[in-house]
């Protein structure tokens, strides 16, 4: 009698994991932000911080009269050239957003993340977040100066591809 009790359980676990195993995993959520909004909200002012090395030195900033309620990064709370450090790595980080499956331009099409050329210009954002992080450091404005021209240039391969006249084809 005991072999067949123990008989059953086993079959109940088998057939118990069998069935989790056979669940398909949930679908992620699509994503929130359709790409115009990511460069909206992430891209172009995380951008703009480290451009705007080019006519003032982070360290001249001045602070906002309430640095923690700070539109402006540079003149926050983490401003001057924290802030530029950290548009630097968001830049970095966030390109990993433009590789997101399911995310659409603005005109409802899918963004290419299959396309090799967009593979390749979501890296050169990344290497050239990665040359304004590494610049910043230093806080060297003529280091700036060539990690802005590097960033422009990322920024500028992929929108003359993709955001002219044919958004995301």
């Amino acid at each position: 009698m005991r072999n067949k009790g123990s008989r059953h359980a086993w079959w109940a676990s088998f057939l118990f994991a069998g069935l989790l195993l056979a669940q398909s995993p949930e679908k992620p959520a699509a994503p929130a932000a359709n790409l115009n909004q990511l460069m909206q909200g992430l891209f172009f002012p995380h951008s703009n911080v480290v451009f705007s090395t080019q006519r003032v030195n982070p360290t001249e900033v001045k602070r906002a009269p309430e640095p923690s309620a700070a539109s402006d990064p540079l003149a926050g709370i983490f401003g001057g050239w924290d802030a530029v450090e950290n548009s630097a790595l968001l830049l970095i980080d966030g390109s990993d957003l433009l590789m997101t499956p399911g995310r659409v331009c603005s005109n409802g099409k899918e963004v290419p993340i299959k396309n090799a050329d967009w593979v390749r210009y979501v890296d050169q954002l990344r290497a050239a977040g990665k040359v304004a992080y590494e610049a910043a450091k230093t806080k060297n404005i003529d280091k700036m100066f060539e990690a802005s021209d590097v960033l422009n240039v990322a920024c500028g391969n992929c929108h003359n591809r993709y955001r002219r006249a044919n958004r995301c084809q």
